[in-house]
């Protein structure tokens, strides 16, 4: 059998019993018995003629042509050994990028990782017992890009910067005994490394591994005109396999892509992942629900059962929170609405109100009631109330920013004008809409109200000021224990809407 036959008997074995493991043991396992023993002979020949100090050629010590190991004479031929063992070895490694394509598995990269290395040390180590174990070098190029090519199919898309410093060394050899297959395959490893800018990766069903044999086939050409051997065409099949699998979140008011922690549960298991967005889901994950995890952005979980099963990720749309910036415009949350709430600023309150809410009605409020003018009174409003009235505004454009409430904004300046209103300027429609407040106010606080307990419409400290105040106008205007029954309509239409009091039948 032609050694180089060996490694697709490996691949061959691997794709029908699909018994792939990711270790370096089931790398050695594949290896037989007579390759092993062989190669440990010749390592003890090689051992034993570095310690006698011999002049002699190695593989003349292992064909026993020396006086000192003619009782271990070799029945072997060395060179066919070292070229099944490598082929081999390399075959088990490309049988693993296959099986675990796109997975970015850590113990099947370290596997291969390290024959990656053993065969760039069979390459420029120059140890007689290395030696002994080195094949040809074109048998030991094959399997080096081979081994390279495995990796790069394992860490498809993850752009792993150990895989990416290990092809770059590789690459960087240019002599003339590095062929365009070599410069090919290792041009190759990268671009797979950063497959699609690192939102895609190569998926693992039966077709993608079709195709990823017929791109990857460990047969590499001399020139780029060598078709004799396999079709230069079909290395670009491997676009056929290629999956997108990033895992974006877009904010649903601005449209663009955010980054926000997430954390992902795994199924039979109360294990919890911590990551981030954009994220790369490898093939083969398992993750059965996807949680946010911020506090600048609304809570949202998702059911991920069936999203493995579609070969692609969906967006997970957010909405960010009032009063916070997105994490790539604020880092540390140094710049968020609560922070500069304390700020008496106008300018930058109202370029902070601009940046984090799109809302045209709390930025036109804050640009007209906000900002004191340089002479500046608020037209109806005595001087001493000037300030107080902006001091008030800035704290409902606030408290609307952070709760989302800017309709609640009349309201607010209602109640003011109910605050600061004297006898006799009430209207019945005002004393209305306060009435409703308090009844409001009332059901709130029950216990068994659970729908108004979660909805906080307006403030209640402020709700029970001008309850109060009403209530101190109303007892000056007149006097209400004097009043009876039937004297009811003596009282003044005001009065009768805030204390309740029944209307008298037409009949």
């Amino acid at each position: 059998i032609r050694p180089d036959l060996l490694a697709l008997r490996v691949l061959a074995k691997s794709l029908i019993l699909w018994n792939v493991e990711p270790t370096a043991e089931w790398i050695d396992s594949q290896v037989p018995s007579v390759v092993q023993n062989s190669i440990e002979f010749m390592r003890k020949a090689a051992a034993k003629a570095i310690s006698l100090g011999m002049g002699m050629g190695m593989d003349d010590e292992i064909d026993g042509n020396g006086d000192e190991s003619k009782n271990d004479v070799a029945d072997f031929d060395p060179q066919a050994v070292r070229q099944a063992n490598a082929f081999i070895i390399a075959g088990a490694c490309f049988s693993i990028g296959i099986r675990y394509a796109g997975s970015a598995n850590r113990e099947a990269a370290a596997a291969i990782f390290q024959r990656v290395m053993w065969f760039l040390e069979l390459r420029d180590n120059k140890d007689a017992t290395r030696q002994v174990q080195r094949p040809d070098l074109t048998t030991l190029t094959t399997c080096l890009c081979t081994s390279a090519i495995s990796l790069a199919m394992v860490m498809a898309g993850t752009g792993d910067l150990d895989s990416f410093r290990l092809f770059r060394a590789l690459r960087w050899s240019c002599d003339d005994n590095v062929t365009y297959g070599t410069h090919m395959i290792y041009g190759a490893a990268i671009g797979l490394l950063f497959l699609g800018g690192g939102k895609q990766t190569l998926g693992s069903s039966p077709e993608d591994v079709a195709m990823l044999i017929a791109a990857f086939f460990p047969h590499y050409p001399v020139l780029s005109s060598d078709n004799q051997y396999h079709l230069q065409a079909l290395r670009h099949m491997y676009v056929l396999a290629a999956h997108d699998r990033i895992l974006e979140s877009v904010d649903v008011d601005s449209r663009e892509k955010v980054c926000i922690p997430i954390e992902l549960s795994l199924p039979d298991t109360p294990e919890r992942i911590q990551l981030s967005t954009p994220f790369l889901v490898a093939n083969n994950s398992n993750f059965v629900e996807l949680r946010t995890k911020s506090d600048r952005y609304y809570p949202i979980v998702l059911k991920t059962t069936d999203w493995n099963s579609r070969g692609f990720m969906s967006n997970i749309f957010v909405k960010r929170k009032p009063g916070h910036l997105s994490y790539l415009q604020d880092p540390n949350a140094l710049r968020s609405l609560s922070i500069q709430a304390g700020s008496t600023n106008s300018e930058s309150f109202l370029n902070s109100i601009k940046m984090m809410s799109d809302d045209s009605v709390l930025a036109s409020f804050v640009k007209y009631f906000c900002k004191a003018e340089k002479k500046g009174s608020y037209p109806g409003l005595l001087p001493e109330a000037n300030s107080g009235f902006l001091r008030y505004c800035n704290l409902i454009a606030n408290e609307c920013m952070q709760e989302e409430k800017s309709e609640m904004l009349p309201l607010y300046l209602t109640l003011y004008r109910l605050m600061n209103s004297r006898s006799g300027e009430q209207t019945v429609s005002n004393v209305w809409d306060l009435r409703i407040l308090r009844t409001y106010m009332r059901r709130k606080g029950l216990p068994s109200d659970k729908l108004l307990a979660s909805v906080n419409l307006v403030s209640q400290e402020l709700i029970t000021l001008v309850c109060e105040h009403m209530d101190g106008l109303l007892e000056s205007a007149a006097d209400l224990g004097e009043y009876k029954a039937d004297e009811s309509e003596l009282m003044l239409p005001t009065e009768k809407v805030w204390y309740e009091v029944p209307l008298q039948s037409i009949f």
